[in-house]
């Protein structure tokens, strides 16, 4: 009786555990960050993507990527959206700076 008892815990135990893990949600893994050269390829990179595009297809490419960046900051803390929109304003004032 106590190993049938014992076997089922175990098995709640795993099913539990296993359901937890499904559970969470998806979280994003850091980026490592790229090289001068690997940024300026990207760039050219994704220009000629854009290029190539028709303006209704670039424009729903701009919108997918407009509602996951929101989603992204919807999913965060006040204090990361803070820090987030910290560094992009910083990032955006470097940038007008050395045009």
């Amino acid at each position: 009786m106590k190993t049938k008892l014992s076997l089922f815990a175990i098995m709640a135990l795993f099913l539990s555990v296993g359901a937890y893990a499904q559970s969470q949600p998806h979280v994003h893994k850091a980026k490592i960050p790229l090289t001068p050269e690997d940024q300026t390829d990207h760039k050219v990179d994704h220009k000629a993507k854009l290029a190539g595009m028709t303006p209704t297809e670039r424009k729903a490419f701009k919108q997918t990527h407009q509602a996951q960046r929101q989603a992204r900051l919807n999913t965060m803390t006040p204090e990361q959206r803070a820090r987030k929109e910290e560094r992009r304003r910083l990032h955006k004032e470097t940038k007008g700076a050395g045009k």
